[in-house]
């Protein structure tokens, strides 16, 4: 393979050489050599990027026959010169003095080849909002892990990372856009009607969005048991407008929204529709090739095949097989729970009654309510687990199928007895336990039904109210006060407290019990809430002197768990443990270790959250592999799948725990190191105002007037916006509603 050298050493511009290349046809080099061709050209390309900025910044600001360069850069020239619309050159000016001025460590990351244009752009656009010193602290941070990162996750890594050294501006903005919330419609190319809730607050929005995807899990899975594969993403959608418009009857809990999507999916096609066999795009038919036939070959994420991928599908074995109980499932060659015989998370499987003593749905036995059903048609009694008004539903005891919710235990009070200690370990819902899914009734509250499983991330400190490190959710980063809110709005989930050592390194998993709070919402209890703190810091935590009622409880019960685990010996440690080496699954402790040590899939580049991945051995169980932490990692479900598929040419080692070295098909290696907790330190803004963030020093610039944006303009979004947060102060002060009103000042 011909490598150049140097080419283009003095181009008129910089004297740096470009990045070394291959020269000839990529379909003569093996596969070793292609993949570090690609490589090679892929630096060179962002090197170039880097000069063309250069050029662009010059350009934006040179004026005819003279060497000056004037202050301000005019992106017309850049438009004119290159044929872009102004707002594209703008945006490229930007760029280029972000990476060249404002943050001359991206340039220089960019200058290298190591970062490309569009991870350089994440960069430039999520620092806007801070002040210089603010914006190098975070690219420091994060670029020497931004060439390993997508470019999504980098996104979400940088807002995280500004939400944690400026953690006043980032709630301060926030609060803005809330200010702004809007909801917006329009109709699509294609005729249908989009509508978007922008900027809504997330302590309402979460639990909103968490509520409708609980419910199109439930159609999902009665339409499952029907022998019906609709995507997810349509019942979703079904769902969305039936909460928007209501149900017909004036009934809109969860169950009988439930009922009516589930019917409306459900309804035969109409005479219109040519039925069945006239092969057009509507037929619906499981032949007809497009990507909405739900058929189990077309190889979606909401399929239910096993190359779905999705959270909830629940853990599988080294062969691929499904083994655990996140929706109920298992493999096709295990008729567990979930099998095509036995009912899943929505409702039972075809040929099995809906209650586990009637008969069958779509046989031609009678339904609960005596009623004949037709042959090929699903008893909608059956699959929602409801029942007509002559039967009765009471309380009959505790063998009594369909009892009420058991309402939630009464809050601890400061003063209260100190409460028992938690168990040493509870049951993972990650951990397959061959028992089959709960019934309707058990995934009820008195709010509605259950959420699915997720897990909140944030700072030990932060729930305690002491900090305001930054949390997340899978809908992305959120700020610390939400996070807060949102942490202690989940006491009935399950709390793990992640202790780590100076260098990020984890030592500590806690399994602690929140002490409840009124108003606690029960739906979150499938969910998981980790929280992360340095051991040395809590080891000096001063819980009287510092935190008072739930806040105090909280901390006191982490000490006490963590002095417990300090107890046992060093070969109990999850870490080191045996325990469960001849065991075909880990327990509920070892896994949480590995989730909480590999935080996501360990295949490289994906971001699929830990809690949701199976867990793999490294070295088969087939082929003696123990069960340990070190031959334990997690992987999605897609992954697991290709790890053992022969064909894929992807294997993996681990040489120390949670270091996997994988080997691409093109055989180059991959290392997938596992990521320390870092945490940033909240940073002094300048003493200047840009618009939104309160300062210690007083400014010229008065609260009500809106800051203008890169082209010197005052766009009506934003003089909105400060007039409401105006208003709003002045209301808070009891002062008049404008400046111009009340009494001169004379």
């Amino acid at each position: 393979m011909t490598v150049t050298e140097g080419f283009l050493r003095q181009d008129g511009v910089f004297d740096e050489p470009l990045p070394a290349a291959p020269l000839g046809d990529p379909a003569d080099c093996v596969g070793q050599d292609a993949e570090a061709g690609l490589v090679a050209w892929h630096e060179v390309l962002n090197h170039v990027t880097w000069r063309r900025l250069r050029w662009i910044r010059e350009t934006a600001r040179a004026r005819a026959d003279v060497l000056e360069r004037w202050p301000e850069p005019d992106p017309r020239v850049i438009a004119a010169a290159l044929g872009w619309s102004v707002g594209m050159a703008a945006s490229r000016i930007e760029l280029a003095e972000g990476a060249l001025e404002r943050m001359p460590r991206l340039g220089a990351a960019m200058r290298d080849g190591h970062v490309e244009e569009s991870k350089a752009g994440k960069f430039v656009v999520g620092l806007r909002d801070v002040d210089d010193e603010q914006a190098r602290t975070v690219v420091d941070a994060l670029i020497d892990e931004a060439p390993g990162l997508g470019v999504f996750e980098l996104e979400q890594k940088i807002a995280a990372a500004v939400k944690d050294v400026d953690p006043d501006g980032a709630e301060n903005r926030c609060k803005a856009a809330v200010a702004r919330a809007r909801v917006r419609t329009r109709t699509a190319p294609s005729g249908a009607v989009e509508i978007h809730g922008m900027d809504l607050d997330p302590d309402v929005a979460v639990p909103a969005f968490e509520r409708l995807a609980a419910i199109a899990d439930e159609v999902s899975g009665r339409l499952k048991a029907a022998g019906t594969d609709v995507p997810l993403s349509r019942v979703q959608a079904s769902v969305y407008l039936r909460l928007l418009h209501g149900c017909p009857d004036g009934d809109n809990d969860d169950l009988a929204i439930a009922d009516h999507v589930t019917e409306e999916l459900l309804d035969p096609p109409t005479p219109d529709d040519g039925g069945p066999d006239d092969g057009g795009p509507d037929d619906g038919g499981p032949d007809d090739g497009g990507p909405d036939d739900g058929g189990p070959d077309d190889g979606g994420p909401d399929d239910g095949g096993p190359a779905g991928g999705g959270p909830d599908d629940g853990p599988r074995d080294d062969e691929g097989r499904r083994d655990g109980p996140a929706d109920g499932g298992s493999g096709p060659d295990d008729p567990g729970p979930g099998g095509p015989d036995d009912p899943g998370p929505g409702g039972p499987g075809p040929g099995r009654p809906a209650d586990g003593h009637g008969p069958a749905a779509g046989s031609d036995d009678v339904t609960p309510s005596g009623s004949p059903t037709p042959a090929g048609v699903p008893d909608l009694d059956a699959l929602t687990g409801r029942f007509p008004a002559d039967v009765d539903t009471r309380d009959n005891g505790p063998d009594d199928d369909h009892a009420e919710p058991e309402a939630s235990p009464p809050p601890w009070q400061p003063g209260d007895p100190p409460p028992e200690p938690p168990p040493d370990d509870t049951p993972d819902l990650t951990i397959p336990t061959g028992e089959p899914p709960p019934p309707l009734t058990a995934r009820l509250t008195d709010r509605g039904l259950e959420f699915r499983p997720a897990t909140l991330r944030t700072s030990l400190f932060t729930a305690l109210g002491l900090a305001r490190a930054h949390g997340h959710l899978p809908v992305g980063a959120l700020t610390g006060g939400d996070a807060h809110a949102l942490a202690w709005a989940r006491t009935c989930a399950q709390f793990r407290v992640l202790l780590h050592d100076d260098d990020g390194h984890l030592q500590w998993v806690l399994l602690v019990r929140p002490p409840h709070r009124p108003g606690a919402d029960p739906r979150y209890r499938r969910q998981v809430v980790e929280l992360t703190a340095s051991t040395s810091d809590l080891d000096t935590l001063d819980v009287e002197g510092r935190l008072v009622g739930h806040f105090a409880e909280l901390a006191r019960r982490t000490k006490a768990a963590l002095e417990r685990q300090r107890a046992r010996p060093p070969v109990d440690h999850p870490a080191t443990t045996t325990a469960d080496a001849i065991n075909r699954f880990p327990g509920a402790e070892l896994a949480r270790w590995v989730q909480a040590r590999d935080r996501t899939c360990r295949f490289p580049m994906c971001t699929v959250a830990a809690v949701a991945c199976h867990l793999d051995h490294t070295h088969d169980w087939l082929l003696d592999g123990p069960t340990q932490a070190d031959n334990l990692g997690a992987l999605s479900v897609g992954d697991h799948l290709r790890k053992h598929d022969l064909r894929s040419g992807w294997t993996v080692e681990q040489p120390t725990p949670g270091r996997f070295v994988w080997t691409s098909p093109t055989g180059t290696t991959h290392t997938v190191e596992p990521e320390p907790h870092r945490a940033l330190r909240p940073m002094r803004r300048a003493r200047y105002d840009h618009g939104i963030t309160d300062t210690d020093e007083p400014t010229t610039q008065r609260p009500w007037r809106p800051r203008t944006d890169k082209h010197g303009h005052i766009t009506d979004a934003a003089r909105a916006t400060l007039e409401e947060i105006d208003r709003r102060h002045r209301e808070r002060q009891n002062q008049p509603p404008s400046t111009y009103d009340g009494d001169p000042p004379f």
